[in-house]
């Protein structure tokens, strides 16, 4: 399996395709599985590279704190190890908190920033009103991995979605098992989200961006997308009906459009 060597770890990373880079970065606790359904369309289009944060997956994962800054640092790695000086990138949950902050310390190397059902962090933070997610972030270090995960994935997708495709879910935990997310690694990326504050900074952002959410997202509800969006210059936002947190994978043909026809319509606005 390939890794590359990127700010002090090894980061477990896959390409397929061919074409513009295409960058995608996975949420809390969740690898490059989290990707699984929508990777095969984006590869149709783009050089698409998925990896797995530091902490998940077949990445390292130390047990010492983490940071946004960090993470967006081991990004910038793997972008140097794989010889790609600019890709588009697209950041789910946690994964558009490392987004936000790649793009405003790497700014040079970000084509276009697409935000997915994430938010500014601090004080600005729409939580969630559910009572279940609000007692697990608040005892992160008292709850185990898998407690976390129900928890989350109760309100991460909707009712529908989970009468209709279970299967969709028990597949996604499967795939999930095979490399499980350690203790260690899930209390110190909550301690890296519990840190993000890009509220003040985001008007800094210079590239084409798209913040798009589910309506019904009932983990970071879709009042954080609004305001990433009014921050953000000239931001679009695009807020997906029938859809929750784990948007990408309940409306995945929807996902990929929508990012690639974002993508292509900044292609064209430029030449």
């Amino acid at each position: 399996m390939p890794h590359l060597q990127s700010n002090g770890v090894s980061l477990y990373y896959e390409e397929h395709g061919g074409g513009e880079p295409l960058l995608l970065i996975m949420g809390f606790t969740v690898s490059s599985i989290g990707w699984h359904w929508n990777i095969p369309a984006f590869a149709q289009s783009f050089r698409t590279i998925a990896f797995d944060n530091r902490g998940v997956g077949q990445s390292d994962k130390p047990d010492e704190p983490y940071s946004m800054a960090m993470f967006a640092d081991d990004t910038a790695g793997l972008l140097d190890g794989l010889d790609i000086e600019q890709a588009h990138i697209f950041g789910i949950s946690m994964g558009g908190m490392i987004a936000q902050e790649f793009a405003l310390r790497h700014p040079g190397r970000v084509t276009s920033l697409t935000l997915g059902c994430t938010n500014c962090g601090g004080e600005n933070t729409v939580l969630s009103s559910d009572p279940e997610v609000l007692h697990m972030l608040e005892h992160i270090d008292a709850v185990s991995v898998e407690e976390a995960a129900l928890a989350m994935t109760r309100v991460a997708v909707t009712p529908w979605f989970m009468q209709k495709h279970m299967d969709t879910l028990i597949e996604l935990n499967r795939l999930s098992a095979v490399h499980p997310t350690p203790k260690h690694g899930m209390v110190s990326q909550m301690a890296a989200i519990q840190s993000h504050d890009t509220y003040e900074r985001l008007p800094q952002v210079g590239v084409p961006t798209l913040v798009i959410t589910g309506k019904e997202d009932g983990l970071v509800p879709p009042e954080n997308s609004v305001m990433l969006s009014r921050r953000i210059p000239n931001a679009e936002l695009l807020i997906l009906s029938n859809a929750s947190h784990l948007f990408n994978i309940e409306r995945p043909h929807t996902t990929v459009e929508s990012v690639t026809g974002f993508i292509r319509g900044q292609r064209e606005w430029l030449a």
